[in-house]
């Protein structure tokens, strides 16, 4: 007659487990408190080390706009503007205000769209485009054209529809019909036989970059 089989033996944390007896949910619980409290204790590091850091970008960031407002210089200020650029999308929101700016200040801001353009396109293209038909006058005819060669030049194809909108405001205006067209633009125009046709020349050379 044939010896019983023995049983396979039991693995090794179910043979802990049972040596262990009554003690071992008590043990798993203070295993789980431990894991817990060093996850909570590292996420609430984490997230003051990132409160800290979004505190010194936040300073830093004033810093360059203090000198931005103050600066006149217009190599200094491009170079300001750049460095602003570098923070990406929280740095958009000052950038366009200094777009706004008919002086060196729009040019420079310019500049810092073009910078920022080359990290992060996808943003200026979804931010860039719709602010050339808001009717807010926000905008001169000086920045009306830095932006359609800022959408133009970083392959802003959705915008084509917007530009195309805008392209016939523009050619109105060369045929002097201006009143759609200076609904969108703010300040003066002193010479508009000479800036609307600039202006139909950006718009055209914008949408022929994107076609």
């Amino acid at each position: 007659m044939d010896a019983p089989v023995a049983p396979p033996p039991k693995p090794w944390p179910a043979r802990l487990l049972g040596w262990m007896g009554a003690e071992a949910p008590k043990l798993i619980a203070s295993i789980v408190v431990l894991v817990l409290g060093f996850w909570i204790k590292d996420s609430v590091d984490l997230a003051i080390k990132q409160r800290q850091l979004d505190l010194s970008y936040t300073k830093e960031m004033l810093s360059l706009l203090q000198k931005l407002n103050e600066e006149e210089d217009l190599a200094k200020l491009k170079n300001a503007s750049v460095v602003l650029a570098s923070f990406g999308e929280p740095a958009l929101p000052a950038l366009l205000m200094e777009l706004r700016r008919t002086d060196l200040h729009g040019v420079a801001a310019v500049h810092g769209l073009e910078a920022m353009a080359v990290r992060e396109p996808a943003l200026l293209c979804r931010a860039l485009p719709p602010l050339l038909l808001k009717r807010n006058q926000h905008y001169g005819i000086d920045a009306h054209r830095g932006l359609l060669q800022l959408v133009g030049d970083n392959g802003c194809v959705k915008a084509l529809p917007l530009l195309r909108r805008y392209r016939d405001f523009v050619n109105a205006a060369v045929a002097g019909q201006p009143a759609e067209l200076r609904r969108r633009i703010g300040g003066d125009i002193p010479a508009p036989a000479e800036d609307f046709p600039r202006l139909k020349k950006a718009v055209d050379e914008a949408i022929a970059n994107l076609e």
